[in-house]
């Protein structure tokens, strides 16, 4: 919401409206999680296949959508109903692919960000306890 000016843009209002359609706010709120933890955090200064910096509006969309298996229980890989693989797409979470990514490491602030990200999104999950 920072990245926004505290307003939230109506396209990401409207994708989280489709996606509470098929989900639960709490499990919204995990695939958020998930894949912030897991593949976006560290790409606050890696470049995409076309060597441009990845946006707010792109990063968080792809913390929203669906995924692109056909099965409608499965997360990233794995299935709701059961938490077992999904035996229809069978892929990992992410792909991340070094050689597309900056050849220098991640600044130490993109570091304190993704950190200070990640505290704010616990914070709000769990009301301030730890």
């Amino acid at each position: 919401m920072r990245e926004f000016g505290g307003r939230c843009p109506s396209e990401l209002v409207e994708l989280i409206r489709r996606e509470l359609g098929g989900r639960s706010p709490d499990q919204l709120l995990e695939r958020i999680e998930r894949r912030w933890h897991a593949r976006w955090s560290h790409t606050l200064q890696e470049k995409d296949e076309e060597g441009r910096r990845r946006s707010p509006l792109e990063i968080a969309e792809q913390l929203l959508r669906p995924g692109l298996c056909a099965e409608p229980a499965c997360e990233d890989g794995r299935l709701i109903t059961t938490d077992s693989p999904c035996p229809r797409c069978a892929r990992p979470l992410h792909r991340f692919v070094p050689a597309q990514a900056d050849r220098e490491p991640a600044s130490d602030r993109a570091g304190t960000v993704a950190a200070a990200i990640r505290r704010e999104m616990l914070d709000r999950r769990t009301g301030g306890r730890r």
